[in-house]
């Protein structure tokens, strides 16, 4: 059923029909001449008419030309007969898209007409036979679709061999305006040197792009390519006095010109207008050689100073070195640099000076990401400090982290860079110096007691949480008394407790979380410094370290006059001692701040390492996409949409790239997730580093690195991350139980076992076996479920049974892993189940067991 037309479309539907209607009529008479070149022609300007009236409609014309497509479908169907259904290129001789055309096309290629023809293969093996024919039918045909990479190569063998003429370059332009980012190698995702066709491409170009600048109707901004830019004075010339759009003028404004040519244009402005120089110069900025034009100005001592603005992206938030640019202000004189800031106005240079300081503090509470770098910047107001500023940019932190998944990111990175510029204010070597002097400033600095009347407050560190007592005549208040509530004193005292506890999140979450999942080294005063806090202190004698000597031990029993390594538990696998070391940690009783030696272990299996690049070991489980983007979020990983290459990716250290296909409609987190494989990138352009660095965010390209050859700890982290997402988003949690978690639990289980003496109590496989005195449970390590033998289920309700830890469990380590503690908690207790005096329970064990509850 054809759908009605919108009223505000109707007349501009009707006349595009009519005028659609005398083009069939031409193109009738055409084919009664047998002129095949007038029926090219015409099935050109109705195939754009089409093109141009749809966008003009907004998709409401082409669903109302059924009766002009059939009329034109069976006339060019009947002047361009398909003599060989097996010849693909006697297929694509024809200037119009006729459905019998499309259904023998899909037949060739072996797909249902209903979907894109696609026709990479075709070129492909045309550009491996350098067939010119094929190759620039291919360009001309209105069939099928080509990707723009494809169309690129198809040009630079046309070139190669001889046959690059401009027909076949504008016909290639008209169709995908954007073609030269992968003529020039400038794609966003694939950055490569220009093809040996670039200069041939752009002399086609600047002649299309010419005639369609110089026709006596002004050109309209879709119709010109808009890449490469225009080479010429000519085209700068024309902006100048150009009447229409300005998106047109903007274009042309930035041709590239030579250095004679720039000369000469600085001569033709001189006498010109103020604005009409400005606008030049805005051009120019875009072309990059706008300091050519500076003595229009009266800056020609501003030209440092432009180039570093120039240098900084506009779209990413990167370290400036405070030194080199107050030179150049310098140089330019105040008065200069504030008059180049009016023409290219820039938050951080202005920043350095202190001449947006308002603007910079009301940005700063927006989350604006270049503000946050400006604001580590600002000089230091004369009632600023330096940990002022610190402690402000950590508040700043705090509230980015509660932001969209991937904004946070960027937040984050936008604090470290304004912790840099902060640095360099302070005149401190390096960021990470500043960091650890104010952390240790928060923590020496601290008031840590307070007299009110007869109240004595004391704050004091239980390990790394910061405690506060009252009391009086030396005797421990269990409340806070009112009046002690609301003493300034006490206020401040409390503010004191919340900022050290602050420091002891960053230090569990942030650093000592990465020192484990990377094994990081620390250098003997980065030890120090960090020792020096008592979060520190409380936690690193907990860890397991590698000094140089290779001795694994505990902090205090290795060698710390060199450097010391965080231990990853894949370490401990390796060396054959991690049930030794796990045993040690709970006898000892020592909770580690973060998992280590019960951190979850993924180790490469059998089939990854002979799948070679790609592991599919989560492939197949959908996922909440809401929830898995958090969770992917909050461990570093970027989400794309869709019709990215990998929809997942995160820096996995050593300079490899995690990176993850999934499917799903949209952007993630708009449904639901179909997790796909996932691989390790690697690309040597990118940095320092094993595989070289990689880009945090985007849509990354790089080679798959063997999964044999990825870092055993850099494989672990990231199917860790996986892992978790599946087994906390998954849309049906009974269809996944990791293995890797019952694993971790059933390590804790045994080394409580062996410490409380648990003789009841046996671990086999993903499940503790607890043979009590009413019954023997089996207690799966993953969901919690209890079956009690030989074939009951028991059913408990959290709230009364084992949602509290029981009094012997001991976790040896800080996270937050509630679902462990509940599953430890049910076996300890079924382990005592004489003590139970739950009714519900009894009820269901006496119905198992055919006995009364005594």
């Amino acid at each position: 059923m054809e759908r009605p037309i919108p009223t505000e479309y109707l007349d501009v539907v009707h006349e595009q029909r009519d005028a659609l209607w005398r083009l069939v009529d031409q193109a009738r008479v055409a084919a009664k001449a047998d002129d095949l070149a007038s029926l090219r022609n015409t099935a050109e300007e109705i195939r754009l008419r089409i093109k141009q009236g749809d966008d003009q409609t907004i998709g409401n014309l082409e669903p109302h030309l059924d009766d002009i497509v059939a009329e034109l479908d069976e006339l060019y169907d009947a002047s361009f007969p398909v003599n060989r259904p097996d010849d693909v290129a006697d297929l694509l001789d024809t200037p119009w898209p006729s459905a019998r055309r499309k259904a023998l096309l899909a037949a060739f290629l072996g797909c249902d007409v209903r979907h894109r023809l696609l026709l990479g293969e075709v070129a492909n093996r045309a550009i491996d036979a350098a067939d010119a024919h094929l190759l620039r039918l291919l360009i001309f045909t209105p069939l099928g679709m080509l990707q723009r990479e494809t169309v690129a190569q198809i040009l630079d063998t046309l070139h190669r061999v001889g046959a690059l003429d401009a027909a076949v370059v504008e016909r290639a332009f008209t169709d995908d305006l954007y073609l030269g980012h992968a003529i020039m190698g400038r794609s966003p995702d694939a950055p490569s040197p220009p093809l040996a066709c670039a200069d041939a491409v752009r002399d086609h170009v600047d002649a299309l792009t010419w005639r369609l600048v110089s026709a006596p109707a002004p050109a309209d901004w879709a119709d010109l390519p808009k890449a490469p830019v225009p080479r010429g004075l000519r085209f700068v010339r024309t902006a100048l006095t150009w009447p229409g759009d300005q998106a047109v003028a903007y274009h042309l404004g930035a041709a590239e010109l030579t250095g004679e040519e720039s000369a000469a244009l600085l001569d033709l402005l001189r006498d010109r207008p103020v604005e009409e120089q400005r606008r030049a110069f805005e051009w120019r900025l875009r072309a990059g050689d706008a300091d050519v034009l500076l003595p229009l100005f009266g800056l020609e001592r501003a030209a440092p100073l432009l180039r570093l603005i120039r240098a900084m992206p506009d779209d990413t938030v990167t370290r400036q070195d405070r030194a080199v640019l107050l030179a150049a202000i310098e140089e330019a004189g105040a008065d200069g640099a504030r008059h180049l800031l009016k023409l290219v106005p820039n938050e951080l240079v202005s920043a350095v000076m202190g001449w947006n300081r308002a603007e910079v503090l009301k940005r700063v509470k927006h989350n604006a990401l270049q503000g946050i770098a400006a604001f580590g910047m600002l000089p230091l107001a004369p009632d600023e400090t330096v940990l002022d500023r610190y402690l402000a940019l950590r508040e700043s932190a705090k509230k980015g982290a509660k932001l969209g998944p991937n904004r946070r990111h960027s937040h984050a990175a936008a604090i470290s860079v304004a912790l840099d510029h902060l640095a360099q204010v302070a005149g401190v070597p390096e960021a990470s110096r500043l960091e650890w002097d104010c952390e240790a400033r928060i923590a020496t600095e601290t008031p840590t007691e307070a007299e009110i009347g007869d109240y004595r407050i004391v704050l004091r560190f239980d390990g790394a949480d910061p405690a506060m007592t009252v009391s009086r005549e030396e005797k421990a208040l269990k409340s806070v008394p009112a009046a002690v509530r609301s003493d300034p004193g006490y206020k401040e005292l409390r503010e004191h407790q919340e900022r050290l506890r602050d420091q002891a999140r960053r230090v569990r979450t942030g650093l000592v979380e990465r020192l484990v999942s990377t094994s990081a080294t620390l250098a003997p005063d980065e030890l120090a410094r960090l020792r020096s806090l008592p979060a520190g202190a409380a936690m690193l004698p907990t860890l397991l370290w590698q000094d140089q000597a290779g001795v694994l031990d505990l902090l205090d029993q290795v060698d710390t006059t060199g450097p010391v390594t965080a231990v990853h538990p894949v370490e401990l696998h390796e060396r054959g001692v991690l049930a030794h070391w796990q045993a040690e940690i709970v006898r000892r009783r020592l909770r580690q701040p973060v998992k280590q030696a019960f951190r979850e272990l993924y180790v490469l299996t059998p089939a990854e390492r002979e799948a070679g690049d790609k592991s599919r070991r989560f492939a197949g489980q959908t996922v909440n996409g809401k929830v898995a983007n958090q969770l992917l979020a909050g461990r570093g990983w970027f989400t794309h949409s869709q019709y990215d290459y990998h929809q997942a990716t995160r820096a996995a250290g050593d300079g490899l790239i995690a990176a993850l296909r999934c499917d799903f409609h949209g952007y993630f987190g708009m449904g639901d997730v179909l997790v796909g494989e996932v691989c390790f990138l690697a690309d040597a352009h990118r940095g320092p580093g094993r595989y070289g660095a990689p880009r945090g965010s985007g849509n990354v390209g790089g080679t798959p690195v063997p999964l044999a050859d990825v870092p055993p700890a850099v494989f672990s982290e990231v199917m860790r991350d996986l892992d978790l997402v599946v087994s906390v988003a998954g849309t049906d949690p009974e269809s996944y139980l990791s293995p890797a978690q019952a694993a971790s639990r059933a390590q804790v289980l045994a080394a409580l076992i062996s410490d409380l003496g648990l003789a009841r109590v046996t671990v086999e496989g993903h499940s503790a076996v607890v043979r009590g005195t009413r019954a023997t449970y089996r207690v799966h390590l993953t969901s919690g479920s209890i079956h009690v033998d030989p074939g009951g289920y028991l059913c408990v309700v959290p709230a009364s049974f084992g949602a509290r830890a029981h009094r012997r469990l001991f976790l040896p380590f800080a996270d937050e892993d509630r679902m462990t503690s509940i599953i430890l908690s049910k076996v300890l207790l079924l382990a005592e189940d004489q003590k139970i005096s739950d009714p519900s329970i009894l009820a269901q064990l006496d119905s198992f067991t055919g006995e009364a509850a005594p």
